[in-house]
């Protein structure tokens, strides 16, 4: 009996160790780094340098603060909604864009696309133990490293959206964001919380206009 027991409480201990961590609601701070196409190299400074990413559910939202303006990213992969809002207070503007099916298709030719091969090396970034993957953006045919862990369950948020959840999330890695801009990214800490009232939704002061209209002022036709 006393040997029934201790095999026991090793299968339970064992399943306590490797059980994945899920936080439903909460926030993901990153250190990043920018490789920006040419003509926006002179405003890189304005970049943060750390992005926090709000999350609940299936949704998350990725805010980026610059002194010129700031954009917000709202997405749920499982409704597949898509919501992008931009602030700019030199134009005392602010709209709203939700991306409908067709604009999320004929999104999908800029999109990367990432085919990873996991190696031998692994390293422990903050709590979590992760693998290395060899990465290939097929578009462009680039290479890079990612880092990805299978110890803490998270949300696909706007950083990460390009993974593959099934091998892990990425917690050392390389992503694209708005207008081409290259971005390195090292999770700094994850934070169980509650997300402020209207995270993924916009306020009554911002425009509701069609991602065409956005298009076009950011070519100046508007």
């Amino acid at each position: 009996m006393k040997r029934i027991l201790f095999i026991a409480a090793l299968i339970i201990s064992g399943a306590s160790v490797f059980a994945q961590s899920k936080i439903n609601e909460g926030s993901i701070t990153y250190n990043v780094e920018y490789d920006f196409p040419e003509q926006m190299k002179a405003f890189g400074s304005n970049f943060p340098k750390e992005l926090k990413i709000y999350f609940k559910g299936d949704s998350a939202s990725m805010q980026t603060r610059t002194p010129m303006f700031s954009s917000t990213s709202i997405i749920n992969n499982k409704k597949e909604y898509e919501r992008i809002l931009m602030d700019l207070p030199m134009m005392n503007k602010k709209f709203s864009v939700i991306l409908t099916p067709a604009d999320q298709e004929n999104m999908q030719d800029k999109m990367p696309q990432l085919t990873l091969k996991a190696t031998s090396e692994t390293k422990k970034i903050g709590n979590y133990n992760a693998i290395k993957y060899d990465v290939v953006e097929s578009k462009s045919n680039k290479t890079f490293s990612a880092w990805l862990t299978k110890d803490v369950d998270l949300v696909v948020n706007p950083l990460t959206r390009f993974y593959d959840k099934n091998l892990g999330i990425p917690i050392e890695f390389t992503t694209y964001v708005m207008n081409g801009i290259v971005t390195k990214a090292i999770l700094k800490e994850v934070k169980a919380e509650s997300v402020p009232a209207g995270t993924f939704s916009a306020s009554k002061d911002f425009e509701e206009i069609t991602m065409d209209q956005l298009s076009q002022m950011m070519r100046g036709g508007r």
